[in-house]
């Protein structure tokens, strides 16, 4: 994902970089949404093409303020409704209208979601034991090798191995299997062989 400062800064300067970001980060989720109102998903990709196409033709180069997901959620759901009109259907209001403000609360609620469980995790290392939470961090955060953690410490690789164990357990017991897998990505480390 693109950021929209990004984004609003390559559109003010007519920069063709906007264009593949935001096709980059509305493209399908855009498609996803005018399947609420088409049949099919040629017509709602048709649809958005030619939305993000006129919004770039007609926004490049000009001062652009606002939300661009809000700008172009609400435009597709203009053309939907044109599309559906032409067609001879007829579109009913629904919350789909306040689309915009719903994902830009689901967007402030992971962001409490993911410092929620920051928190979370660096009290759970906090509680480590000495030697093990001095291993976890230094292999997990400071991103050093067994070998270097032992020589470090004054202590044998298997030490570290053997404390750099006990805290995953401990953090195992004590997070849930999504925060431990995301702190095992991070650290690259379980299977390394020194």
């Amino acid at each position: 994902m693109h950021g929209e400062a990004e984004i609003i800064r390559c559109i003010e300067q007519r920069d063709v970089t906007a264009m593949k970001w935001i096709f980059d980060n509305y493209y399908q989720i855009l498609s996803l949404f005018a399947l609420r109102y088409v049949n099919s998903i040629d017509d709602a990709e048709d649809l958005v093409q030619e939305v993000l196409i006129r919004f770039w033709e007609n926004k490049q180069g000009t001062r652009f303020t606002g939300s661009v997901r809000a700008y172009l959620f609400g435009a597709v759901q203009k053309s939907a409704a044109t599309f559906l009109k032409n067609a001879g259907r007829r579109i009913f209001t629904t919350i789909d209208d306040r689309l915009d403000v719903l994902s830009e609360d689901l967007v402030a609620f992971e962001e409490e979601e993911v410092l929620r469980r920051r928190r979370l995790i660096e009290r759970e290392i906090e509680r480590l034991p000495g030697k093990c939470r001095e291993v976890f961090v230094a292999i997990v955060l400071d991103n050093l090798q067994y070998k270097e953690v032992a020589e470090q410490l004054g202590v044998s690789v298997n030490t570290v191995k053997t404390h750099y164990t006990r805290a995953l357990k401990q953090l195992r017991v004590n997070l849930d299997g999504l925060i431990l897998f995301l702190l095992s990505r991070i650290a690259g480390r379980p299977g390394e062989e020194n």
